[in-house]
């Protein structure tokens, strides 16, 4: 269930935040994702804005005094909390992207980054790794 491994604590902003505000939450908040909420609802995601999408703000010259709408992904990648590991692995790979937002009943409950997988795939492969090292064939434990 990728609903707990999802860091619960999602750095929000509303659609006319500046992106120069937006990246000073990235700074700030040391993440890479920032979700668009409606104003009126604040668990109704209506966009996400990527460390991608102020680089290539900035690459291009926008007015960083601009609302974030305007380099904001709209058509976001969402999953339900309770879908599998391999479902978000899958999405990640499918959709070349760095981050899920994910729901609980269509509301924001949380975000997935490739990150947090591969630092749960390397304390898994850690904690195999130490116990047949601790417990070799023929050993009670």
């Amino acid at each position: 269930m990728i609903g707990q491994f999802a860091k619960k604590e999602v750095v929000k902003a509303t659609p006319s935040t500046s992106i120069r505000d937006v990246a000073k939450l990235m700074a700030e908040n040391n993440v890479g994702l920032v979700v668009l909420v409606d104003p009126r609802d604040p668990q109704r995601v209506v966009g996400v804005v990527s460390e991608r999408d102020v680089v290539r703000a900035v690459a291009y010259g926008i007015d960083l005094d601009q609302p974030c709408d305007i380099i904001a992904t709209k058509r976001v990648i969402t999953l339900e909390y309770d879908r599998s590991l391999a479902e978000a692995a899958e999405a990640f790979r499918k959709h070349g992207i760095r981050h899920i937002v994910v729901t609980q009943g269509g509301k924001l409950y949380g975000v997935l980054s490739i990150r947090d997988l591969i630092r749960e795939d390397a304390a898994l492969r850690e904690a195999v790794a130490f116990q047949e090292w601790t417990f070799e064939p023929g050993m009670s434990a």
